[in-house]
């Protein structure tokens, strides 16, 4: 775990924050607030629930959700631009002419971790040449037994276009168990249920191979006990693609799994996050092939435990909740620690352009927060690589620097990026 300017050895440890809190243990929602708050989150955001969607789509519906193919440059891992019959070869793959009107609807469950993607191809695409870690078509992942929609495959039958809980994509149709509405529907809201509350939680297989894996904030259907552990559904591709359930075990005493969902506190949200300290970061959910969280993920795992459902990206967060306040350029450093003491609680989204961090609060006058971080600039123009899930400040500038403006470059700090805060739960 990184310790960064600041930041001291003990603020790394989850316990130092919760001792500042008043009621750390106090309900920000109850169970009919988060069912409100889910239902309007697809409304807010413009993504429909995959259930939302009747049994046929309009022709015209479901290019709206196709993302054609782009003009700008794009790089392979050996550095060679992409070729202009390559993109001739992706749009062709994507079988726009092909899609019936209207276009049948097809549900399903996720069989595995998987990657939904811009177009239907596994290829990495870079903004720059050895820009690895930034895949421009790795959009985000889903989750063993999390919910889609099937409205399109791609002509080498390989790829689903589907609507994935508050996200359009390509998903491997190989990833993928095709059933019936109700099937699917059942198993997503089934309870009793069991909910990983580890960053990663094993499910074993008996008989079958190797173990599954679930992410943070994943649930899968309870079946019983016994005394191996916790009986829980999965689902598994059948031959022809079709869904079937199997059983699978948690160990008994596996602390990464839980029945029914952690209680909506500050204490959980911090708990988990800090469970998270130290992750590796992967832009969507994905780094070279090594899974993983970026900033918006973070935050939308910690909070999926307690069974509230954020978006995925930041720009989708940052219309949920209540505005606790907000930041013009122009906001000197100091009044920005005295809006984030006076207006802000732990537990805050904070937004700055394209990142979002989980607010912690002001110590000694520098506020801070933890987040999954990619890296940062100095004040010279250095870039230094973090790359993980850190607690970091947001100091307050050199007195110096303030007395001399801005300096030549532009460099602000991540106090004074800040653009808004959002409060999940807390009126």
């Amino acid at each position: 775990m990184r310790l960064l300017p600041h930041v001291t050895p003990e603020m790394l440890h989850v316990d130092f924050w919760l001792a500042r809190l008043d009621e750390p243990d106090a309900p920000l929602l109850d169970a009919e607030e988060i069912a409100i708050f889910n239902a309007r989150v697809p409304e807010i955001v413009g993504v429909p629930d995959v259930f939302a969607l009747a049994d046929t789509l309009p022709a015209e519906a479901v290019r709206e959700a196709i993302t054609l193919p782009s003009t700008r440059p794009y790089y392979g891992v050996d550095g060679a631009p992409f070729t202009a019959s390559w993109w001739e070869g992706l749009r062709a793959n994507m079988a726009l002419d092909a899609i019936p009107d209207p276009a049948p609807v097809r549900f399903g469950l996720v069989t595995q971790r998987t990657s939904v993607r811009t177009y239907p191809t596994m290829r990495m695409a870079l903004a720059e040449p050895g820009d690895l870690p930034f895949d421009q078509f790795q959009e985000t992942t889903i989750d063993l037994g999390w919910p889609l929609a099937v409205v399109h495959t791609s002509a080498d039958g390989r790829w689903a276009l589907a609507l994935t809980p508050l996200y359009w994509g390509w998903v491997r149709l190989d990833h993928v168990a095709l059933g019936g509405r109700e099937a699917v529907q059942a198993f997503a809201g089934a309870a009793p249920f069991a909910l990983a509350v580890a960053p990663w939680a094993d499910v074993a297989l008996p008989g079958e191979g190797p173990h599954r894996v679930a992410q943070m904030g994943t649930r899968l259907p309870l079946a019983g006990h016994g005394q191996a552990g916790h009986r829980v559904l999965l689902p598994r591709r059948g031959e022809d693609g079709s869904l079937e359930l199997m059983e699978g075990v948690i160990a008994a005493q596996d602390p990464g799994w839980q029945e029914g969902y952690l209680p909506p506190t500050l204490r959980t949200v911090l708990r988990q996050a800090f469970a998270l300290l130290g992750e590796p970061y992967a832009w969507g959910g994905m780094r070279v092939a090594r899974p993983g969280r970026d900033c918006s993920r973070f935050v939308r795992d910690v909070w999926a435990v307690t069974g509230l459902h954020l978006p995925r990206n930041t720009g989708q967060q940052v219309r949920l909740g209540r505005t606790a306040a907000t930041f013009a350029p122009e906001d000197p450093p100091a009044a920005r620690v005295e809006a984030l003491q006076g207006r802000v609680p732990p537990g805050a989204l904070l937004f700055l352009p394209g990142h979002v961090m989980l607010n912690l609060g002001v110590v000694e006058g520098v506020a801070y927060a933890i987040h999954d971080l990619w890296g940062y600039n100095h004040a010279d123009g250095h870039r230094e690589i973090v790359g993980e899930v850190v607690v970091s400040a947001l100091p307050v500038p050199d007195p110096a620097r303030e007395e001399g403006g801005e300096p030549e470059s532009g460099w602000r700090t991540l106090l004074e990026r800040l653009t808004q805060a959002q409060v999940i739960g807390q009126s």
